[in-house]
């Protein structure tokens, strides 16, 4: 059992479903939206001015990262044999919701039980896209600001977590299992 629900590891096919769900689908698309609103109400980076085509920038940039990231997560899952899904914390208190969203950014599922252990395949590919964007297309800017700038990755994506706790996880009981 992991977080109140059976764990059944993932296939190489749903491995890739949810590659193509955490990169293309809704929740790319929601973390992409928050870290555009953040930076154009911050006006960063000011090269790109605070009008449509700034907008249109931040909005190419924010995505080019999104998928750079989860390809590199795809890959990296792939090669060291993780699982990297988000498994919600199904009838759990809520400081163990808020642990395991945290947990969730520097621990992968291993083996055909499910445990938990520390890695840094999480924390690494959510840094290759900011570097990456920084480093070649971002002007005046340079990897260590990419580097610099992967926090709001990890805010965006651990916030993503904490919606599903505590907004999706509590729309969608399974009445089938023990609350």
């Amino acid at each position: 059992m992991i977080n109140g629900r059976p764990y059944v590891r993932p296939t190489s096919k749903d491995q890739f479903k949810d590659y193509l769900r955490d990169s293309y689908g809704w929740p790319a698309l929601a973390r992409i939206s928050a870290r555009v609103a953040w930076a154009q109400g911050r006006g960063k980076p000011e090269e790109w001015g605070q009008d449509w085509p700034g907008f249109g920038q931040r909005f190419g940039s924010a995505s080019a990262v999104t998928v750079i990231d989860g390809n590199v997560r795809y890959g990296m899952e792939a090669l060291f044999k993780e699982d990297l899904r988000y498994i919600p914390c199904h009838g759990c208190s809520i400081h163990r919701k808020i642990e395991n969203a945290l947990l969730a950014e520097v621990t992968a599922r291993h083996d055909s039980d499910g445990h938990r252990f520390f890695t840094l395949t999480p924390t690494i590919t959510d840094m290759t896209g900011p570097i990456f964007a920084n480093a070649y297309w971002v002007p005046g800017h340079t990897a260590i600001d990419g580097f610099v700038g992967s926090r709001l990755i990890f805010a965006t994506r651990i916030g993503g977590h904490l919606f599903t706790e505590f907004v999706l996880e509590r729309r969608h009981h399974d009445p089938k299992l023990p609350d």
